[in-house]
């Protein structure tokens, strides 16, 4: 066995030996078992406990999907693991010990763990270098989580970054300095314009949001580049100096009239 999909059967306890014996095991699903509180649609509570050698017993593993599980921390992960699905879970803490020796982990997937679907009534708390350690690290997307900044020395080896939808209401040139191997930015929806929203939405403060002139400006690859959803009035020339690759520009539902 390569693959195995084990979706919404009521597994809420992993035990050290449930994959041991899967010798060849590459991706392991295991998203909609234990399903949040506010993902629910009974809303009843659920919390998945996992043991602490449940992957690390499988050395082959290279894409592990763990969302929509109500798990609170990052459990021991083998040095295979190439993709981390994280999304639609309770875990509001991300510090270097979570990926440590994770040297091969390429994409990482942690949207939606503080929104009003999944309400914790805080913010994502990401360490500053907590993802810097994930040398190989190309796709990050930390949508829906209610960060106010973009978390502080992420990996330079970046090619897109999702912050779609938290409240990052300022951009200035240091929150995005290393991270110059960027093809795909996304930080739409971060200063909302409610007036036709189909969700809860939280106005833009006045006279947000605010993005210095040269913060995109070091971005020299960047290939596509979403702004949209963010109560702009006006574009400022400046914004996209240097960006001579951009192919994809979203401004919609600004108020670009």
């Amino acid at each position: 066995v390569t693959s195995l999909s084990l979706l919404y059967i009521r597994i809420c306890h992993l035990h050290d030996s449930d994959f041991a014996h899967l010798s060849s095991l590459r991706i392991l699903n295991l998203k909609w078992n234990c399903t949040p509180t506010g993902l629910s649609p009974m809303h009843f509570p659920c919390h998945m406990t996992i043991e602490p050698n449940t992957f690390l017993a499988v050395p082959t593993l290279e894409e592990l999907h763990l969302s929509y599980n109500g798990i609170t921390t990052v459990p021991a992960l083998p040095r295979s693991l190439v993709s981390l699905s994280l999304s639609h879970t309770n875990i509001l803490v991300l510090d270097p010990t979570h990926f440590a020796g994770l040297h091969a982990l390429r994409f990482l997937y942690m949207d939606g763990n503080c929104y009003y679907k999944n309400p914790c009534h805080r913010t994502l708390e990401v360490a500053p270098g907590a993802l810097l350690g994930l040398g190989n690290l190309t796709h990050l997307s930390l949508k829906y989580n209610n960060l106010t900044e973009v978390p502080r020395l992420l990996p330079p080896s970046l090619e897109t970054l999702l912050l779609s939808y938290n409240h990052i209401v300022t951009l200035a040139p240091e929150d995005l300095a290393n991270l110059t191997a960027l093809r795909v930015l996304d930080v739409g929806g971060n200063c909302r314009r409610c007036d036709h929203a189909r969700n809860p939405c939280m106005e833009c403060p006045k006279h947000f949001p605010k993005l210095h002139p040269d913060t995109f400006s070091h971005l020299s690859r960047l290939e596509g580049l979403v702004l949209k959803d963010s109560s702009l009035y006006r574009l400022d020339n400046r914004w996209f100096r240097g960006l001579g690759r951009l192919q994809v520009l979203d401004l919609s539902e600004n108020f670009l009239y």
